[in-house]
Order: structure tokens, then C-alpha cells, then sequence
């Protein structure tokens, strides 16, 4: 092998390892980036329901007031037919 030939080899070897070098960095800053974003999607998943949470026990709540409204006509509507019954509204005639 002649002197000038291996000294293009070595230059082409050297060449090859920086080369390799970069797209070991370009990696891993790739693999930082993932990381990050999928540490990102994390949080937004828990903070979601998180949300879907509290907007769950929001609309028990308003179920719970949908009940305690319509009981309290109810007890209402029976109060008052009962009233009208004991005052005597169901005779017909004297």
C-alpha cells in the first residue's frame, strides 16, 4: 500500500468516525426530545382527568339538587292535596 493511499484511508476512517460521532449526538438529542415530549403528554393526561374528575362530581351534584328539587315538590304536592282533603274538599254537596 503506498503512503498516499493510506493517508486517504485514514483521512475516509476519520471522516467516517465524525460522521458517526454526529449522528450519535443528533440520537440522542432525538431521544431527549421524545422524553420530553412524552413527559409533556403525561402531564396533560393527569391534569385531563384531573378535570374529567371535578367536572364528574359537578354533575353529581347537580343530580343530587335535581332530586332534592323534585322531592321537595313532591312533598309539597302531597302536602297540599292532604290539606285539601282534611279542609274538606272532596264533599260534594251538603
Amino acid at each position: 500500500m503506498t503512503l498516499d493511499r493510506q493517508d486517504l484511508i485514514e483521512r475516509d476512517v476519520q471522516a467516517h468516525a465524525k460522521s458517526l460521532t454526529e449522528l450519535t449526538l443528533v440520537m440522542s438529542e432525538f431521544q431527549k426530545d421524545k422524553a420530553v415530549q412524552e413527559a409533556k403528554e403525561e402531564l396533560k393526561d393527569e391534569y385531563l382527568e384531573e378535570r374529567l374528575g371535578r367536572i364528574e362530581k359537578s354533575i353529581q351534584a347537580v343530580y343530587k339538587l335535581g332530586w332534592w328539587v323534585l322531592a321537595a315538590f313532591g312533598g309539597s304536592f302531597v302536602a297540599l292535596v292532604a290539606n285539601f282533603v282534611f279542609r274538606g274538599g272532596l264533599i260534594i254537596g251538603k
